[in-house]
């Protein structure tokens, strides 16, 4: 392993509401969203990568990918990621750095995690994170400095939040593809005809 202290966390117990189904479970390209995220991740070779799932789940994906159970899933995305830092915590305590990601960004690539841990090793900087559009936002590598700050998070307040609250100790990654998400019907039908 390149680099064997960064674990990739991804975050895929979400409700999906606005789409009315498992965003998780949408295929592209061959894949689902979730298997497609895994094996980016898996490929990257840095550390551990975390799924976390709401209970009662199953997904199909490679072995070499921790399945991680979220009891609380419903009461928002910051839940998820307490899940995946107290797990890293507990049985990886060599963990130097974890980027968290989501599954519905589709253009997500090996080469863009792998560009953030290279951020991180030539800055030092507590937290990189893709910039597209006018936003800021996932995914994001976190130094473990700022696990503490994570567990501060509450309800669907994802990583942006801190980002706001340090953006002084933030390096940005330019991500252009990163505001294609899939939330909605019509964004996944935009998906397959791109």
């Amino acid at each position: 392993m390149q680099n064997p202290s960064t674990a990739v966390l991804i975050l895929a117990a979400g409700a999906s509401v606005r789409l009315g189904r498992p965003k998780q479970s949408l295929l592209y390209q061959g894949q689902t969203l979730v298997q497609k995220i895994v094996s980016t991740a898996v490929a990257v070779q840095s550390g551990p990568v975390l799924l976390v799932l709401k209970e009662g789940d199953w997904i199909d994906v490679q072995e070499d990918v921790i399945k991680i159970y979220n009891p609380d899933a419903g009461l928002g995305m910051a839940t998820s990621i307490h899940c995946g830092i107290r797990y890293l915590e507990t049985q990886h305590p060599d963990i130097e750095t974890v980027i968290i990601s989501v599954c519905d960004q589709p253009f997500i690539t090996t080469g863009l995690l792998q560009e953030m841990i290279t951020k991180y090793r030539n800055t030092q900087l507590p937290i990189i994170a893709c910039t597209y559009g006018d936003s800021i936002g996932t995914p994001v590598l976190f130094h473990k400095t700022m696990f503490i700050a994570l567990y501060g998070l509450n309800g669907d307040r994802g990583a942006k939040q801190l980002i706001n609250q340090h953006i002084q100790q933030v390096g940005l990654i330019n991500f252009p593809l990163g505001n294609i998400d899939v939330d909605t019907e019509e964004d996944y039908e935009r998906l397959i005809k791109s």
